[in-house]
């Protein structure tokens, strides 16, 4: 096989710049059937399907994204997108160069959303350890939190997307970081501290020959030593690692410049071509030529895809939320900037203030339900919100029923339809922290707060009940 062969005049694969505009992320929703293979530089990417399912092709990887998952594309990772029926993807783009200055190995982390796939076989996104369940349910709610203070297009609701922005990269480090979502124990601060100095030296000369005696002398530790630390840490070999790096550095040769298989093969210190070859078979599941013409292949097909107007980005998130069919009879971003001043103030609290259980943020369940012509509407939107805000401010959540509407509604019946919401968006362990705050009159029977109960007991573990009269 003569590599020299390889056309010249082919267009290279190129590197996309996000454009943050002096802020630490960037949010967009598109439509699209296939997206070119790129690549962003001191970026991590996470793509959410809001409609539809895509395929993401990343490094050796081949992911089956379904919708309402979503998938972590790493720094420097080269990537394309496909949907065979053509899926709405929201991409928010995070600044790791921001993000450094707090997390200062951030650009060397590997984030998962899911677990690895053996060698280069497809993998679904929702292959992840049960463990893990409520962890990828929260940091979605996150995610959509941010979504729609982006699409509301309102500058006052910025501070509050800085807000679950820090959380989000803040569940990242400890929740999503490989080392750490492949596990259930944690890891020491000085292992993964050296861990990353490791890391890093491998991805900072990964041209140069890298010898486990340049780490040891590095670290001033024994290889004995080293060889425990990392067998602690990682499923294979220091050697392996190091070729691993280099097979995938090899990807951005391959991709971008005209180099053929015997230069890169050089450029990357690998003893020989074959060894090299064995090596990116292990991983790709091909000669590098074949991966390089793959590749090539695929960008000279079409490419289908395009940025969502704000209306029509609006209506579908609302149709995400919207778990169950009932139209919101009040706009969300009406909601939040009437609510502005308030919520401002809830993030501005000291941490501490709210991590002490003195104070609660009141659900006013009623609030949100409306009946127009006999049908009942419910605003799923806000109520998602106000249950988001409590959590990632650490504030109680008090449920307020007041069993005076009956003559209206069956509160029975919506109260049933807030517990399938709640379950279905939000982790047990939240919901079981919730309180339950009941307005009592002559007009309601014992009976139908005995039922009321009976319900949120269904649902919710020793759940607390109070009762209060109005004047």
């Amino acid at each position: 096989m003569n590599s020299n062969n390889y056309n010249k005049n082919k267009t290279l694969i190129k590197k996309v710049e996000v454009p943050f505009k002096d802020v630490p992320f960037s949010v967009k929703i598109q439509a699209i059937k296939r997206y070119p293979i790129h690549w962003h530089e001191d970026v991590t990417e996470i793509l959410i399907p809001i409609k539809g399912t895509i395929y993401i092709a990343t490094n050796y990887e081949r992911i089956l994204v379904k919708e309402k998952d979503f998938v972590f594309i790493n720094n420097r990772s080269l990537h394309f997108i496909e949907s065979s029926e053509g899926a709405i993807v929201a991409s928010i783009h995070l600044n790791l160069n921001y993000f450094e200055k707090k997390y200062e190995n951030i650009k060397y982390m590997y984030f998962r959303s899911n677990m690895y796939s053996k060698m280069h076989k497809e993998i679904e996104s929702d292959n992840y350890n049960l463990n893990k369940r409520s962890h990828k349910q929260m940091f979605m709610n996150k995610l959509i939190g941010v979504i729609i203070n982006t699409i509301s297009n309102n500058k006052s609701l910025d501070k509050i997307s800085y807000f679950y922005i820090e959380k989000i990269v803040e569940s990242m480090v400890s929740d999503f970081n490989w080392l750490q979502f492949s596990r259930t124990n944690s890891i020491k601060k000085e292992n993964l501290d050296r861990y990353y100095r490791i890391v890093k030296y491998i991805k900072n000369n990964i041209t140069k020959k890298i010898t486990l005696d340049d780490i040891t002398s590095m670290e001033y530790i024994s290889k004995n030593y080293f060889s425990h630390f990392w067998k602690e840490l990682c499923d294979f070999s220091f050697t392996e690692r190091v070729n691993f790096e280099k097979v995938v550095e090899s990807e951005f040769m391959l991709l971008t410049t005209n180099m053929n298989i015997v230069s890169i093969a050089e450029e990357l210190r690998f003893s020989d071509t074959k060894y090299y070859y064995n090596h990116f078979k292990r991983w790709y599941g091909c000669t590098p030529l074949r991966h390089r013409k793959r590749c090539y292949s695929f960008m000279k097909l079409d490419m289908e895809y395009h940025l969502l107007p704000e209306d029509q980005a609006a209506e579908i998130i609302d149709d995400y939320i919207n778990y169950h069919s009932a139209t919101p009879y009040e706009d969300l971003f009406t909601f939040t900037k009437d609510n502005y001043t308030a919520i401002e103030r809830l993030f501005s609290l000291n941490e501490g203030f709210s991590i002490n259980g003195n104070m609660s943020i009141v659900l006013d369940l009623f609030k949100y339900v409306n009946v127009e012509n006999g049908s009942t509407k419910i605003n799923w939107h806000i109520i998602f919100q106000i249950i988001l805000i409590s959590y990632v401010r650490n504030l109680g959540l008090t449920v307020k029923i007041d069993c005076t509407f009956t003559d209206k509604i069956d509160f029975i019946d919506i109260l049933g339809k807030f517990f399938q919401f709640s379950l279905f968006h939000f982790d047990n362990s939240i919901i079981d922290k919730w309180d339950y705050f009941i307005k009592y009159d002559e007009s309601v029977s014992i009976d139908y707060i005995k039922n009321i109960k009976t319900l949120v007991s269904n649902n919710v573990d020793k759940a607390t009940f109070k009762y209060y009269f109005e004047f």
